[in-house]
């Protein structure tokens, strides 16, 4: 077995919960093998492995073994699995090599000498893994997968040649398959069904400390639980839990020679705007405007007049459909209305418009980190006189139970309009150098442990 080995086949690291996890893909008493593991923590790596390894193991009663690799998105399991995969499959035994007849691209499929085929698929059409069957496959980022996608499309195409599934990802709570993936994980701790089995583990003991460190600074306590520490946190309660009136509110001063940040949210009653400062390494909201039944030009106006002598520029945010709609009956849209205004062209206007907005949870994570990350830091204030904003503050929350909005009324335009702002200048990224370390079963031939 040892000839399989590529480069890419590096030497791995003994963790006793991976190496149960690893001993699980091979039981084959087992259907499904459940890992709610911290982010970076070796799940993905392991399975691929898992999954390159089936491809060599060519007695089967057929002749044509199939395999998959399948994340939410077809572009993610483009980004996340193609070329990793082609780098772990050793070139002798694809149809002509890496180069050969036996690699689409176009298509994301490996054609092995053996007979045997992987495939990469994104279930954000889950159709695309139906219509044959399958001898094992992997789902990736399991809380972003569509609910009912493995019961309908893909179990019953694992029936007939018996096959496993790897059920892989981090315990999120938002995802819209958060529900199932939990639900199975739990089914798999439990002995109700014997051919189900969960594993999970923290980051702590595999990525790097220094990248550990970085993300308590970017994240805030509950998403550094849940992506690091593997933890179930619980969904709903208030949407902004660490902001904390008596920590996060505070004086904030106005510059008029610091660029003012402005986030809009452009609905007509109210139209809420709020306006900050960006340091180095924090946020200050520093004033709000709240107007009911106005328009865009109207905003723009008192926005013109209350900082008409400001000389460090403005750079506004706001909502992506801004740049196709309007709130008045002047031709053109919000964006064109703002930019056209002539006070504020001549106060150095630059308008900052998104291709599209991003998702709301990572507005809302954007913004918690801000308030208050892992790490214990608070980076962004809000003035006491900002009155909306620190009401909207404290009263968004999620339905019950649920990772949907409760919003109603009032609520959430003005929180909106930061949002927009502060994803776009304190966004969460955290970069896990290299291949994380993974682990090795004892004793086997496949990898040296160190």
């Amino acid at each position: 077995m040892a000839s399989i080995l590529t480069p890419r086949w590096t030497p791995l690291h003994y963790h006793p919960q991976q190496a149960a996890f690893w001993a699980a893909l091979h039981d084959p008493a087992l259907r499904q093998v459940i890992a709610a593991a911290g982010r970076g923590s070796g799940k993905t790596e392991l399975t691929k492995r898992w999954i390159v390894e089936q491809l060599g193991n060519v007695p089967k009663p057929w002749h044509d073994p199939r395999y998959f690799f399948a994340c939410p998105t077809l572009k993610q399991a483009k980004r996340v699995a193609w070329r990793d995969l082609l780098d772990l499959i050793p070139d002798n035994w694809i149809e002509g090599g890496k180069y050969g007849r036996g690699v689409s691209h176009t298509d994301m499929i490996v054609r092995t000498i053996f007979g045997s085929e992987l495939h990469i698929v994104g279930l954000d059409k889950p159709h695309r893994i139906e219509g044959g069957q399958w001898d094992d496959g992997i789902l990736d980022e399991s809380s972003d997968i569509k609910p009912k996608a493995y019961d309908i499309s893909i179990l019953p195409s694992l029936t007939w040649r018996n096959g496993k599934c790897a059920r892989i990802g981090v315990p999120k709570r938002q995802g819209v398959g958060v529900k199932e993936f939990k639900a199975i994980f739990r089914k798999g701790v439990g002995d109700d069904d014997p051919a189900i089995r969960s594993f999970t583990w923290p980051s702590r003991d595999i990525v790097p400390r220094a990248a550990l460190d970085e993300a308590r600074r970017i994240l805030d306590p509950k998403d550094f639980r849940e992506q690091f520490e593997a933890s179930w946190e619980t969904a709903g309660g208030r949407a902004f839990y660490a902001f904390d009136r008596d920590r996060n509110v505070r004086p904030c001063e106005y510059d008029p020679g610091r660029p003012l940040i402005v986030g809009c949210d452009f609905n007509v009653d109210p139209m809420a705007w709020v306006v900050g400062h960006k340091y180095e390494n924090h946020m200050e909201w520093i004033d709000e405007l709240w107007l009911r039944d106005t328009n865009t030009q109207a905003a723009a106006g008192v926005l013109a007049d209350r900082y008409n002598a400001h000389r460090g520029g403005i750079i506004l945010f706001g909502d992506a459909t801004g740049d196709s709609r309007r709130t008045s009956a002047t031709s053109g849209s919000d964006y064109k209305l703002i930019g056209d205004h002539p006070k504020l062209k001549q106060l150095g206007l630059k308008i900052r418009i998104p291709r599209s907005n991003p998702g709301i949870k990572n507005r809302l994570a954007a913004c918690n980190a801000m308030f208050c990350n892992a790490a214990g830091e608070h980076r962004m204030f809000v003035a006491p006189t900002c009155i909306q904003l620190i009401d909207d503050l404290e009263a968004r929350t999620f339905k019950t139970g649920s990772t949907e909005l409760a919003d109603s009324g009032d609520i959430g335009h003005i929180t909106d309009a930061m949002g927009y702002a502060v994803h776009k200048l304190f966004p969460i990224r955290i970069k896990l150098s290299g291949k994380t370390g993974v682990v090795a079963q004892k004793g086997s031939p496949l990898w040296v442990t160190r």
